[in-house]
């Protein structure tokens, strides 16, 4: 359909309307577009182009409409800023709602719980390109994050041994802002992530 050439990789139920509204029935035509995967339902009111229109959709961007307001962080975060060698599958978010998983045919999505205080320390807005950006936590904080998770975490040892098992990249360690840390820290109170900076602190040059 000449219509969609035009359309952004992701979008929502407005614009489909608005480049349908010569049609008599804009929504049977949906149903159509669905049918021949012109289009895919990522959830209700939000779609991204098929394949064949060569417009790869961007899954950062994804999450944060998916369900939010939310931020990719963990794993997610750390290898989209090159701290950790694995690719990851799974997009990692922080929200102040519930915690949610979601499988849709774009990828799989989990959404865990971020307390108010510190939900938005350390977040930043990143450029996607084509005049398109998507929220994401700093090293920093996608670290504090997925430190904060880990409640079995009670000695500066068990700490050191999460590090090594994560294969954190260390010279990345040297740019950590640690008054960003501190912050974060104060935020959360949890006492994982004070080991956390402790041990960070040990290595940081």
């Amino acid at each position: 359909m000449k219509n969609l050439i035009q359309f952004p990789a992701e979008f929502d139920y407005n614009l489909l309307l608005h480049a349908l509204r010569d049609y008599k029935k804009p929504r049977d035509k949906i149903r159509g577009l669905l049918k021949d995967k012109d289009i895919v339902r990522v959830k209700k009111g939000l779609y991204v182009l098929g394949k064949e229109y060569n417009k790869p959709y961007n899954k950062f961007i994804l999450a944060n409409l998916i369900y939010g307001p939310s931020y990719i962080t963990g794993q997610t975060a750390l290898a989209f800023w090159n701290m950790i060698p694995e690719r990851v599958e799974l997009t990692i978010s922080m929200t102040m709602k519930r915690k949610k998983q979601f499988e849709r045919p774009v990828g799989r999505f989990s959404y865990l719980y971020c307390p108010k205080k510190v939900f938005n320390i350390g977040v930043r807005l990143e450029d996607a390109g084509d005049q398109k950006k998507f929220l994401i936590a700093s090293p920093e904080k996608a670290l504090c994050d997925m430190t904060a998770m880990q409640t079995h975490i009670s000695t500066k040892r068990e700490m050191k041994e999460f590090l090594e098992l994560m294969r954190l990249d260390y010279s990345v360690n040297k740019d950590f802002d640690l008054s960003l840390l501190e912050e974060i820290k104060t935020g959360y109170r949890r006492q994982s992530i004070k080991l956390l900076l402790d041990c960070l602190k040990e290595n940081h040059v």
